[in-house]
């Protein structure tokens, strides 16, 4: 019944469908329309249809970020229609990147999409649905197709006769055809005519059945269309138009994804061992185009590249405004109560896992008894509002590009109430990170179009390439300029010059020869061969090999090219010796490269005990006397040359991390020193048995307050020398004031003993006056009485007894006041001394 199917499809529609629709040739590349399209212009007799010409890659630009620039052209003539199809997840790149330019006298129109809605939604619109798989029974087919234009005028044409009329309804028979055989399924389309007459057809006589309402043929169209695009569910066809007459060429460039280019590498060393260096780039052509007599260039570097969602419409969240009511011209209205009936409203915000707010994300809701459904939008802040929603139970559906898609049920909406319910969505199985950058200023393909081209190239407005220089045509023929150079010559009213094929660290391998690389293949490109200068050598690191160096070479590049990362392959002579990674390498640049274990080298590392060193400066900064001097270490490298040959080894030495350890003098230095090794040559003889010490010495301070200087220390700083007669002179007077401020404190000390011993016997003279005032004195009568009379005599005692103590206190005062003032005074004099004390002195 496919045929069938196909049948109807062909015989409905009798106006030509082709000349409203824009097809890819059958080889897949893009198509430009020349000549005005039919549906813009009445047909001619003749019928004319517009040429079809390929606009073919003539220019690709691979990046190490993972982006590659595509540049098309060819030749169009009138008026141009270029039709380019990319896949789905390619249009934002190309929306955000693409350029265009006439290179004659036509000017740029506008660039068309197709719409971003699903081919599935599309043909939902469509008021009848055809299945791919359709059979005739179950109202499939032809009669399943008649039975859904129930209404539509057709015109049906049998062998014998034609017939206009309304489409009524398709019946189904039975008919037992053979006996031993299920019976047969027959249908008849009945119609009606303008003059009422019911003719019923058999659907096995019928030719054609041709629509004749406008309505009818183009919801057939539409859904052709659209079961068209549901086949290749990826594509996207973007269409380029421009107005012009005569032959002129035309260009469109853009920026899509693609795989990065890799740079591997070969070394063949002589007998000599001078490097013979070749470099090779695999690119790989994922497209569904060939890239054939192309020109080829790899751009290293990383410049900054996002992708941005622009092909989907956006809207953004305007906020419902009712209009006034006229309290005049009709009866007010009031909000009912809860339990009264009426709408009520549902809001919230929309946030993702981690609480931040979702702009733009589209909200359904849909009553679950009437099936009706409210659409919002959120707005910058996340948030939705539906109102004037009647009362019930609601099913809400969130969808926003990059989050999965959130259901949300039994959601009670209340009569005048406002009910609120948050949704948080999750992130899809794809996850964008978007980096802005500032671009620099485009420049508009109006104002290309209007630049003066007499006496120019304008050849090379073709040849846009981001931020690299000139390039050479894939014909051949010589150099042409950019697109870029071309821009900003001085015709164009911007003045740059940029023709190096370095820019910052960006660097361009420009292939001059023409490269083919048919679509799903990849390819090894030779981007350099040249011989640099280099040398065998043996690099020795303790912490990568305990005994045995590695084989290696030491590289330097001599070539005009930044050599990329890569693997390294080296062939010694005839024979394959190793492999090794290169990291990048800048011209002139030299680099360690080892592929191999050297077995021919033996390297043995012993560590000695350190030393210290003798003084060698003595100082005084700040009231201390500093006695600077070394410690150090000394590690010692045997190495044995096992071999014939002459053996020249690169031994690398840890650096100390903290900078605290620095190499004496003794020690040879090193050829260069790296973030964390010092790097020694060393030569070796055929047999040669040979010890490298590494000494590295750290600088030490022995720290001596002048403050607490003692005679002992002064006599060690004598022994050693650290300080001459005038030095002697001066730290003995500091020492003498040390020692008359110590006595000073003695004697404060003294003093504050005594005055403490006297206060506190004067509280057990106060205690003891207190109690035998409260009680003797206090309770006697009789003066005459014995007890009174002794207790007044102690009493009496007491007194006398303080009244010498307040005696010997207040000269106690008097002394403690004059000994403040002497250890003031003798503090400063220290004090002045050792800021006066000079000493700098080094030491052999």
């Amino acid at each position: 019944m496919k045929s069938a199917l196909l049948f109807v499809l062909l015989s409905l529609v009798s106006f030509d469908i082709q000349s409203q629709t824009r097809r890819l040739p059958a080889n897949g590349r893009p198509a430009i329309r020349s000549a005005t399209p039919e549906s813009r212009k009445p047909k001619s007799a003749a019928g004319t249809r517009a040429s079809q010409v390929n606009l073919p890659i003539r220019r690709v630009i691979l990046y190490s970020n993972g982006v590659a620039y595509i540049e098309r052209r060819g030749i169009v003539s009138n008026h141009a229609e270029v039709s380019l199809s990319f896949k789905q997840s390619q249009v934002d790149d190309v929306l955000k990147s693409m350029v265009v330019l006439d290179l004659g006298k036509g000017r740029i129109g506008a660039v068309s999409y197709n719409s971003s809605a699903p081919p599935s939604s599309r043909m939902a619109e469509i008021p009848f649905a055809i299945s791919a798989a359709t059979d005739g029974n179950n109202g499939g087919g032809l009669a399943g197709v008649l039975s859904q234009l129930q209404g539509a005028r057709v015109v049906v044409t049998t062998t014998n006769r034609t017939v206009i009329g309304s489409v009524l309804t398709v019946e189904g028979r039975h008919a037992q055809i053979d006996a031993d055989k299920p019976p047969v399924t027959t249908h008849r389309l009945v119609i009606a005519s303008d003059e009422g007459a019911l003719t019923a057809f058999d659907l096995a006589d019928v030719r054609t059945v041709q629509l004749a309402d406008e309505g009818s043929r183009r919801d057939l169209s539409e859904f052709a269309h659209a079961a068209a695009a549901a086949r290749r569910r990826d594509a996207k066809t973007i269409v380029v138009t421009s107005e012009g007459n005569g032959k002129r060429e035309l260009v469109v460039s853009y920026i899509v994804a693609a795989p990065i280019w890799k740079t591997t590498y070969r070394v063949l060393l002589d007998p000599t061992g001078k490097p013979f260096f070749q470099g090779w780039a695999i690119v790989d052509n994922v497209s569904e185009e060939d890239w054939n007599g192309i020109e080829l260039s790899l751009v290293s570097g990383t410049p900054v590249s996002f992708i941005q969602p622009i092909q989907n419409p956006v809207y953004r969240y305007r906020p419902v405004v009712p209009l006034q009511d006229d309290l005049n011209l009709k009866p007010q209205t009031y909000e009912p109560g809860e339990d009264s009936g009426g709408a009520g409203s549902l809001t919230g915000t929309i946030t993702d896992a981690s609480g931040g707010v979702i702009p733009g994300a589209a909200v359904t809701i849909m009553n679950d008894s009437t099936q009706q459904s409210f659409e919002v939008t959120t707005d910058s802040q996340g948030l939705y509002r539906a109102q004037n929603l009647p009362a019930g139970v609601y099913t809400i559906n969130v969808s926003v590009t990059g989050f999965k898609k959130f259901t949300g049920t039994n959601l009670n909406v209340r009569p005048g109430t406002r009910s609120k319910y948050n949704p948080h969505l999750e992130a899809g199985s794809i996850s964008e990170v978007v980096t802005v950058t500032a671009a620099e200023e485009d420049v508009t393909a109006r104002q290309v179009s209007e630049l003066p081209l007499q006496g120019r190239n304008y050849a090379g407005l073709l040849a846009l390439n981001p931020g690299v220089g000139g390039g050479r045509g894939a014909g051949g023929g010589g150099r042409r300029e950019t697109l870029s150079n071309l821009i900003s010559r001085r015709e164009s009213g911007v003045e740059a010059e940029t023709t190096s094929s370095e820019v910052g660290d960006l660097f361009e391998y420009r292939i001059d020869q023409p490269v083919t690389v048919p679509r799903d293949r990849s390819a090894l490109i030779p981007i350099l061969q040249t011989r640099m200068e280099g040398e065998r050598v043996s690099i020795f690191n303790e912490n990568s090999q305990a005994h045995r160096p590695m084989s290696g070479m030491l590289l330097k590049n001599t070539s005009s090219l930044t050599l990329e990362d890569g693997s390294l392959t080296v062939i010694d002579g005839d024979s394959y010796a190793g492999e090794a990674l290169l990291e990048r390498l800048k011209p002139e640049e030299e680099r360690l490269i080892s592929y191999a274990v050297d077995l021919g080298t033996l390297v043995n590392v012993s560590s000695e005990d350190g030393d210290r060193e003798p003084t060698f400066l003595v100082r005084a900064v700040n009231g201390v006397i500093e006695a600077h001097y070394y410690d150090t270490r000394k590690k010692v490298y045997t190495l044995v040359n096992q071999t014939d040959h002459p053996r020249v080894v690169y031994l690398e030495h840890p650096l100390d991390e903290d900078e605290e350890w620095e190499l004496t003098d003794e020690t040879e230095q090193p050829v260069t020193k790296t973030a964390n090794h010092y790097r020694f040559r060393v030569s070796l003889e055929p047999h040669q048995k040979r010890e490298f010490p590494v000494v590295e010495r750290s600088e030490q301070i022995d720290s001596y307050q002048l403050s607490g200087f003692t005679r002992r220390e002064l006599e060690l700083f004598i022994a050693r020398k650290y300080v001459d007669e005038n030095t002697r002179a001066a730290l003995e007077v500091i020492i003498a004031l040390k020692d008359k401020v110590a006595g000073a404190e003695a004697r404060l000390q003294e003093v504050s003993k005594e005055v403490g011993e006297i206060t506190q016997d004067q509280q057990r003279l106060r205690e003891n006056i207190r109690a035998m005032s409260g009680t003797s004195i206090g309770s006697a009568k009789d003066s005459s009485d014995l007890a009174g009379a002794e207790a007044k005599k102690l009493i009496a005692r007491y007194f006398v007894k303080a009244n010498e103590q307040e005696t010997r206190l207040e000269q106690l005062e008097k002394d403690r006041r004059l000994l403040v003032d002497e250890h003031s005074r003798l503090q400063a004099e220290l004090g002045s001394a050792i800021r006066g004390l000079s000493l700098d002195r080094k030491l052999k």
